[in-house]
């Protein structure tokens, strides 16, 4: 396995990394393979859960919570 150094990385840049690492609950080196992956097309299996939590965000954020659907399926499997 190849070794990548990094020379003269901005302070902010460096801590942008940090931040998405932590919150992808990664460190620092895996959360930048994640992020060559990505940018390079070669997406990790971790990554399809990674996108999925994204796209849940996204549509949570735009509309609103999901209802829970037991109930409407209660209601379906009585008729």
């Amino acid at each position: 396995m190849a070794t990548l150094y990094l020379r003269s990385l901005p302070a902010a840049l460096y801590e942008r990394l940090k931040a998405r690492a932590q919150r992808n609950r990664r460190s620092v080196t895996q959360e930048a393979i994640a992020i060559l992956e990505e940018a390079l097309g070669a997406a990790a299996p971790l990554d399809a859960w990674t996108e999925t939590e994204r796209l849940r965000d996204h549509l949570r954020a735009r509309y609103g919570a999901f209802k829970d659907s037991a109930p409407l399926l209660r209601d379906d499997r009585q008729r």
